[in-house]
């Protein structure tokens, strides 16, 4: 039978409607999904370990023979263990659930056997491992492993995947001419499928991975490009925008740009006066004035009559915007609002009436900007701070109400290179380098649970000097924990009636957060205990100290971010973690964030921790757009990609040559990643 890849596996010889239902829970439901579904690992029956060479806790292959089985049952749950030697050691392997395998793993017989190595009381253990018969005549000695459901087997995908592969009547089409696939060291299509799932070689295996994963970035940063390439072109020229503008701009300001700022808006300009639109992400260190950066846009935008909106994530960070700068945007006749979900209702109508005559040009607010109600006649720039704080939907939500706008979002966690190609690939990138009161020095110090009195002793010390500081509880399961900062506001009152303490967290009413928060600005508060509320943008540059509770709750891109809330005016601050656990992998976390200082250290280390998913969430991007690709070990193939796309657009900006037929159909059904 001659298969494509739009053969439905039902059609296969073999598979039949069951199994295809069983596929299907795995998303296989064509040829071509099947030959895209890479194996996890690899069983490798060329290298075995002796049983009393095996480590507990590696993945490891042995060859030993049955020396005895033993199986129990308890309620509705079997288990199968069976005793296995090489001469050496004696290892355990245990199945649940699979009596069937009693009669395979008879007395004598031999198998490779792969998994995980355990030590449970007192015995060296595999759990389900993936298991060979030794005896047979073996062809493919780098086995692959598959993902499995209910139904499936490994012997069957394997089988499957063979005649997929043997049948095949036409492989993808290559991206890439043969020439530059050479000089690139690719192979084709062709042999990357069969090497990848049954390799001849290590040698093989890793061409064919590289050329999968180098097949899967292209394709994504070539969408990107072609994208960023498509949106830019959209305005008309400004020449009446130019780098007089910053110098004008800064002569309106109480204080001097840094060079890192100045440095920013000259490329904003050079693409307004272009007739480029902005399509910018900024980042900085915490205080490094992205919010100066910003403002400038809108400032531009508004001189010229046109309307602009500032998305923060937090009503208290979106007050204190409009606070800081409305007397700025008014002294230029141009007219600022707030809009936030806490305004009484008459309020949020007139402000959203204001806008929708085109009065208000400047609009600073949350998620209420989001809503459906709100028109703006002639919106042109739209900047979102703490961008990863929303998700992809709403930043979408919030250009669909402009009609070629700029774009601006910035971030205070500074974004790994590979994340920022992968999902920020359609912007431009402008990084502010220094801080405006010159290098912070902030000391970070790590106490447990049991030392706590130590902290507390710290805490009375700094409040007795007249120092101002946060005391921050951790969010459980992504919400407020405002029991426990509760707690810890009663506890600090209690033990310390001579400290002036305010408490902060998202629920208060908006009043009560302007009470606190203007207490705190003008130092009748010395200490906030608060949730993670404060985590994005507050400045109260007398702050010195920040004590964060349950550390080991936080990222350390999060840790970074709360760290950056003290020593803002270049005088010395200490940041004090309090860990509640001894788990040896969030200690050791919690020791390196100790060493690290700059954000991108520490967004690179919390990468390589935790990953692209858990430092990004899935609430922000959903399900990473890579099926083999691996955006921290795969960073040379990425950036291969990377300049490879660009070299394609640079010398065919339109792909119209017929070398790039499939490059095309990629840009044809480009999917949305990202912004």
């Amino acid at each position: 039978m001659r298969v494509t890849l739009a053969t439905p596996l039902s059609d296969v010889p073999s598979v039949g409607e069951k199994r295809a239902q069983y596929l299907r829970r795995l998303g296989l439901e064509t040829a071509g999904d099947l030959l895209f579904f890479f194996p996890r690992r690899y069983h490798d029956l060329r290298n075995f370990k002796a049983v009393s060479q095996l480590v507990a806790g590696e993945i490891a292959s042995v060859k030993a023979k049955v020396v005895a089985r033993d199986e129990k049952r308890f309620g509705r749950l079997t288990m199968l263990k069976v005793a296995v030697s090489d001469d050496t050691g004696v290892l355990f392997v245990v199945f649940f659930n699979q009596p069937y395998l009693s009669e395979t793993f008879s007395p004598g017989r031999a198998f490779f056997l792969n998994g995980r190595v355990d030590f449970f009381r007192g015995e060296l253990q595999m759990v389900n491992p993936v298991y060979e018969d030794a005896g047979q005549q073996h062809r493919d000695w780098i086995r692959p492993v598959y993902p499995l459901t209910r139904g499936l087997t490994q012997s069957f995908l394997r089988k499957l995947v063979k005649r997929c592969l043997r049948d095949i009547a036409e492989y993808p089409a290559e991206l890439l001419p043969l020439e530059r696939r050479q000089q690139l060291g690719l192979p084709n299509a062709r042999f990357a499928l069969k090497e990848i799932h049954f390799p001849r070689s290590d040698a093989n295996l890793e061409k064919a991975r590289d050329y999968l994963v180098f097949h899967e970035f292209f394709r994504l940063q070539i969408s990107l490009l072609a994208r960023k390439a498509r949106t830019q072109m959209s305005a008309a020229p400004a020449p009446e925008v130019s780098a007089s503008s910053v110098c004008e701009f800064e002569s309106l300001l109480p204080f001097r740009l840094t060079g890192g700022q100045k440095k920013v808006m000259r490329e904003i300009v050079a693409d307004i006066a272009a007739g480029r639109l902005v399509q910018r992400l900024v980042q900085g260190e915490v205080g490094s004035g992205k919010t100066v950066v910003a403002v400038f846009l809108q400032w531009l935008c508004a001189r010229r009559g046109s309307q602009s909106v500032f998305l923060a994530p937090t009503e208290i960070l979106a007050e204190q915007h409009f606070l800081n700068w409305q007397e700025f945007f008014l002294r230029q006749g141009i007219a600022v609002a707030l809009l936030v979900g806490a305004l009484p209702q008459a309020k949020k109508d007139e402000v959203a009436a204001r806008t929708a005559s085109g009065e208000v040009k400047v609009l600073i607010g949350t998620h209420a900007l989001l809503s459906e109600k709100l028109v703006f006649p002639d919106l042109k720039a739209i900047v979102v701070d703490e961008q990863h704080k929303f998700g992809v939907q709403q930043r979408e939500l919030m250009r669909q109400k402009g009609d070629r706008a700029h774009y601006l979002i910035m971030s205070a966690t500074p974004i790994p290179r590979s994340i920022a190609l992968t999902f920020y690939g359609n912007l431009d990138f402008s990084l502010i380098g220094d801080l405006p009161m010159g290098e912070r020095r902030v000391a970070t110090y790590l106490f447990f649970r049991e030392e706590r009195e130590k902290v507390f002793s710290f805490l009375r010390d700094r409040a007795a000097e007249g120092a101002q500081g946060f005391f921050v509880t951790p969010a459980i399961e992504g919400r407020e924990d405002i029991q426990s900062a509760a707690r810890v506001y009663e506890e600090v009152r209690r033990r310390f009636p001579e400290i002036s303490v305010g408490l902060m967290h998202g629920r208060l009413a908006r009043e009560e957060k302007e009470d606190v928060m203007s207490g705190f600005r003008a130092g009748n508060i010395s200490l906030l205990v608060s949730t993670t509320v404060i985590e994005s943008g507050i400045d109260v540059p007398q702050a010195s100290f920040i004590i964060v509770d349950q550390a080991e709750r936080f990222g350390l891109a999060q840790l970074h971010q709360l760290r950056g809330r003290v020593g803002r005016k270049g005088e010395p601050g200490w940041c004090l973690l309090v860990a509640h656990t001894d788990q040896p992998e969030s200690v050791s976390r919690l020791e390196q964030f100790l060493s690290l200082e700059t954000g991108l250290d520490v967004a690179e280390a919390d990468l390589r921790i935790r990953g692209p998913g858990d430092l990004l969430g899935t609430r922000q991007h959903g399900v990473m757009p890579f099926r083999i690709g691996n955006i921290v070990s795969d960073m040379r193939m990425l950036d291969l990609a990377r300049a490879e796309a660009e070299r394609v657009l640079r010398e065919d900006p339109e792909v119209s040559s017929p070398a790039w037929r499939a490059v095309r159909q990629v840009l044809s059904s480009e999917s949305s990643y990202g912004t």
